[in-house]
């Protein structure tokens, strides 16, 4: 079942819900052709979270009806997809590569006001700050939350907040709690001058407690305790208080 919703004179969503058959295919060339002949610009959301099935058909049969599809998104400014399914998400980055000139952006369904609120236009930037900082009572730990997903912006501002902090002499432990990660982009890994950054901030600090975050991440602070200064640990998402304990005692 498909449902097309207008949130705006400027902004629209789409929720498919369920199997997306071939009356629903047809349901959407019929609004883009629509969008045509009216001349407009305008934004999209795509909510695919309760996207069940799809049949062939309902997308082999459309295959003349392209051109028409084509120029409706060529004449979007904002396009966002909002679906937990990977492949799903991988798909819709691919084809963000594909549309230059196009603004679009892929979020998880625990990120769907952020969507709303960036389609709408009441936001300039798509997806809110990732990290936040976080008060444990204790001058010498430096602590913070991740949630959301990294960019390059993104991960610049949270050094910059890291290195203000540890900018106290005090301040010898980081922790950062991991709630809700959405990934980073690709290109950080390339990022030198970003990684630069890191490493001078590991060189201040003598232990490193990560918490929370994907199962990868604990094997990944072994590696990382043996190759640098700090004593990293990781814990689990409910071990926070255990991660503090261990941070105080130095």
């Amino acid at each position: 079942m498909l449902d097309i919703e207008e949130l705006s004179p400027s902004a629209h969503r789409v929720t498919v819900m369920g199997a997306f058959h071939y009356d629903d295919a047809e349901k959407f060339i019929a609004f883009a052709k629509d969008h045509n002949a009216d001349g407009k610009g305008g934004n999209l959301l795509i909510d695919l979270t309760a996207l069940a099935d799809f049949t062939f058909s309902a997308v082999s049969d459309q295959l003349m009806h392209v051109p028409s599809l084509l120029k409706y998104i060529y004449s979007l400014d904002r396009i966002a997809i909002i679906s937990d399914e990977e492949w799903l998400r991988s798909a819709a980055r691919l084809e963000s590569v594909l549309l230059p000139g196009v603004e679009y952006q892929v979020y998880d369904e625990d990120e769907a006001d952020a969507a709303l609120a960036w389609v709408t236009e009441e936001v300039d930037e798509p997806h809110l700050g990732a990290f936040t900082e976080l008060n444990v009572g204790d001058p010498s730990i430096a602590a913070f939350q991740l949630a959301g997903r990294l960019d390059s912006a993104e991960s610049e501002r949270g050094i910059a907040m890291v290195e203000a902090r540890l900018k106290d002499s005090s301040c010898s432990s980081l922790m950062m709690v991991i709630k809700s990660w959405h990934g980073f982009e690709a290109e950080l890994l390339f990022d030198f001058g970003l990684m630069r950054s890191k490493l001078g901030l590991i060189d201040e600090i003598e232990r490193y407690a990560i918490v929370g975050g994907p199962s990868w991440i604990g094997g990944t602070a072994q590696i990382m305790g043996a190759l640098v200064k700090p004593d990293i640990r990781a814990f689990d998402e409910d071990e926070q208080e255990e991660a503090l304990a261990w941070l105080s005692c130095i």
